[in-house]
């Protein structure tokens, strides 16, 4: 059944995309604006090959530009920044370089007069709105989309889509040349709609039960504490003892609840207790094997506060299946038990205990509340509410009447909410809901406003508008830079603004090297596979305090807290922290944490896992912070020399010291190296350091053992470093003062147009230099603050235009 109806989904899909693509066409061509193919072809080409094509052609490419494949359209092709480079380079007279044949003035001017003319057009184009382009949701965005929508999770269906590739320019995944969808790309976004409306539909079916467990005839001689049971001679710290109806559970104690099965859907559980000081239930579920395997299973679904009162109160708690092991939602035969641990210091009293299954109250409720009088109205409604909220603009008549009448033909057969479901799964099978940016029936006004609300949802919460912005747009006042400023606050406030710093944070920092590199156990035993996520966490929160919380971005660079945990913390070797949830802690200079640099985020993903990694690291800084990526290495790169003497005692920096004394490679090398340098205090597992420690396989002729034996040996820190304008610096502290006080201009523009091009969905090139330019003036004279960057990108043309 479901493989028909993604059959007739994707070619009714299909054919939908191609009607809206060629009605798109004339919003991606150049219009009146033509380049001048035939004088490239005919001029400027043969030049190009007599001069240039030697050091930028197939088999040597210098500076990252190719010239012998080079992309002629300079107005609206996918070449243009690479022609500003060439233009300023022939303009300067720095290519060809002197040692090389030189073109004539007259040639020269043949290349340099059709460049400038073809520029001209070209700004033209870049101011003429021509550059709108229509892209498909991110899986990032699909998923957000459909749970603010249909309020349930759908991250198991959207697991299984394919990951988006990242622009080779900025390292960003929602970039519109890359969003196109093809066939297979399409029918897996088909397959997660359908999949996600039947599952919405099983669970309308669910018949919601309920289970009362008689705690006053409930047997608790086995009930002891965890901390004790299976420990010969050890006396229990806490048992569970019978009071009136009720129960005691001393500290340590628990008691198993039997429950009849594990819910298909949501299940509630719920006890009513009190304390005479505030403590904490841990409520967990469980199984047992079998009758002749008492092995039980169990997974915590979370704690339960208990206040201080001496009257009796009833507290609840919310799960679902998809919370717990695979193993557990397959054992539906088995005797399930809910089990109530006494985590505080305190007794407390446990009177009633209730378990509730399928809990679908809360799906069905926001489909058809009970208390509605006229259901045909609400659901007229309803689909109207839903087409706009997923369209992103509001409907037209006929879309509204084509929507309903499916609800129509679904109701003769199937009750109201299902054909509701039946209806949805039509609405978000449609291009205008898979795709941004595709047009409606829209006055200019209104179209204007509606894609401005699209793009700021998109943009801040990756989904939908919600009902004020949709409002605003409607009434035609999003564009009013008071009302859209009021909006920008408030989406900043809300935690769906969290979703845009997390996948920003990974996109631009490129986090996922983290969890590219195996920390080997035999140099550092200490880290735990564990501290990567952790390590993740720190940096998103450090980014989420600026980005929302509106502190200076140059805190960055360097600053004078730290976000951790107790754990984390603990591997930073700082004292004083509890809990597991992350706390801005403020530091000292001795602690050498404070900013990005010294995150084991950066640490670690720019290590080998074994050793600290200058190149890895200098790359990084170079690209990301200060926006100024070296070029590719050349082909043929020479291998270390291991002719050095004690060559495996040296640290891997050692030996890239030795081979950047290469003729060949030192002039790359020079350009990174010194901004890894500095960082050589941290080992590769993101710990601080004051000697590096070199470990080496034994020498031969030992006894062959399970484990490989190795020698472990300390070498001074080498951290000193000049860098590539021949400020001497020592250690990260001296980098990070050094890129605050001489560097901060290039981390802002560097910031400045990552934000760009993620907001305008696109890699920036040459038509966006003015808007850049004053969008970081801004940025500075505004203490470096992102929420107020944030305002003026969405209040500029660019973004209300989309191009």
């Amino acid at each position: 059944m479901i493989k028909r109806m993604l059959l007739e989904s994707s070619l009714a899909l299909r054919l939908s995309i191609c009607g809206i693509l060629l009605a798109c066409m004339h919003d991606w061509a150049c219009g009146d604006i033509q380049p001048d193919v035939n004088t490239f072809q005919q001029k400027v080409k043969p030049l190009l090959e007599k001069y240039c094509v030697e050091c930028h052609g197939p088999q040597d490419f210098e500076g990252k530009i190719r010239i012998d494949n080079i992309d002629p359209n300079i107005v609206s092709g996918q070449h243009s920044g690479k022609w500003e480079d060439i233009r300023e380079a022939f303009n300067s007279g720095e290519m060809p370089p002197e040692d090389r044949p030189q073109p004539t003035l007259t040639e020269r001017s043949v290349i340099t007069t059709w460049v400038d003319t073809e520029f001209k057009k070209s700004k033209q184009y870049g101011n003429s709105g021509k550059r709108g382009s229509v892209r498909r949701l991110t899986r990032y965005e699909l998923q957000y989309a459909l749970e603010d929508l249909l309020k349930i999770s759908v991250a198991n269906e959207v697991s299984a889509l394919p990951e988006e590739g990242t622009s080779v320019e900025t390292g960003l995944k929602n970039n519109s040349r890359l969003l196109m969808i093809s066939g297979p790309h399409l029918e897996s976004y088909l397959n997660v709609v359908l999949s996600v409306i039947q599952r919405m539909k099983q669970i309308a079916a669910f018949e919601p039960y309920s289970e009362k467990v008689d705690i006053a005839n409930l047997d608790t001689a086995p009930a002891v504490t965890f901390a004790s049971e299976g420990r010969k001679n050890k006396p229990p710290v806490g048992k569970v003892e019978r009071a009136g109806k009720g129960v005691l559970i001393n500290q340590g104690g628990y008691l198993d609840l039997p429950i009849r099965s594990i819910s298909k859907y949501m299940f509630q559980t719920s006890l009513t207790a009190k304390a005479e000081k505030p403590g904490k239930l841990q409520v967990a579920i469980g199984f047992t094997h079998s009758e002749v395997d008492p092995r039980q299973k169990t997974a915590v679904l979370g704690d339960i506060s208990i206040e201080k009162s001496d009257v009796l109160r009833t507290y609840s708690l919310n799960s679902h299946p998809e919370m717990l092991p695979t193993e557990m939602t397959r054992a539906l035969d088995r005797p399930f038990f809910i089990r109530i641990t006494n985590r505080g210091s305190q007794p407390i009293y446990l009177d009633a205990f209730d378990y509730e299954g399928n809990v679908n109250t809360e799906l069905t409720e926001s489909l058809i509340p009970a208390d509605i009088s006229d259901i045909a109205d609400h659901l007229r409604h309803r689909i109207h509410n839903f087409v706009e909220k997923a369209f992103r603009r509001s409907p037209s008549e006929a879309e509204f009447q084509k929507y309903y009448s499916i609800y129509q033909a679904h109701s003769r057969d199937e009750d109201a909410i299902t054909a509701l479901l039946s209806t949805y799964k039509e609405i978000l099978c449609s291009p205008s809901f898979l795709y941004l940016g595709i047009p409606g029936e829209l006055s200019d006004t209104d179209a204007v406003n509606y894609k401005l609300a699209e793009r700021l949802a998109i943009f801040l919460w990756c989904s939908v508008p919600d009902q004020s912005l949709l409002e605003s747009a409607s009434a035609g006042e999003l564009t009013m830079p008071s009302t859209l400023a009021s909006h920008v606050e408030r989406m900043l406030r809300d935690e769906k603004s969290r979703r845009w710093v997390e996948h920003f944070t990974d996109q631009w920092l490129q986090t996922s090297k983290l969890f590219n590199v195996a920390v080997d156990k035999n140099y550092y035993p200490r880290f735990k596979t564990s501290l990567k996520e952790l390590m993740r966490w720190e940096t998103v929160e450090s980014v989420n305090d600026v980005f929302r919380n509106g502190s200076p971005a140059l805190d960055l660079l360097d600053a004078n807290h730290v976000f951790v945990n107790q754990t984390l913390a603990a591997f930073y070797k700082m004292k004083g922290v509890k809990g597991t949830e992350f706390k801005k802690v403020v530091v000292n200079k001795n602690t050498n944490r404070g900013g990005l640099l010294t995150q084991g985020t950066f640490l670690v993903g720019n290590s080998d896992g074994m050793n600290s990694h200058a190149i890895l690291r200098g790359v990084w800084l170079a690209t990301v912070i200060l926006n100024d990526a070296p070029p590719e290495p050349p082909k043929n790169v020479p291998p270390l020399d291991d002719s050095i003497p004690d060559f495996n005692k040296l640290t891997l920096n050692e030996k890239l010291f030795a081979h950047r004394s290469n003729t060949a490679c030192k002039s790359c090398h020079q350009k990174i190296d010194p901004w890894g340098i500095p960082f050589e205090n941290f080992d590769a597992s993101g710990a601080w350091r004051e000697k590096v420690l070199v470990v080496s396989k034994a020498e031969n002729g030992q006894k062959k053992a399970k484990k490989p034996s190795f020698n472990r040996d300390y070498i001074p820190i080498q951290r000193q470093s000049t860098l590539p304008d021949q400020v001497d610096i020592d250690g990260v502290s001296e980098l990070k003062h050094y890129l605050v006080t001489h560097r901060k201009h290039d981390f802002a523009q560097s910031l400045v147009e990552r934000l760009l091009a993620y907001a305008l969905s696109r890699d920036l090139d040459y038509h966006d230099e003015d808007l850049i330019k004053q969008l970081v003036e801004r940025f500075e004279a505004d203490n470096y603050s992102v929420p107020i960057l944030i305002r003026e990108i969405v209040q500029s043309e660019r973004f209300h235009r989309g191009y």
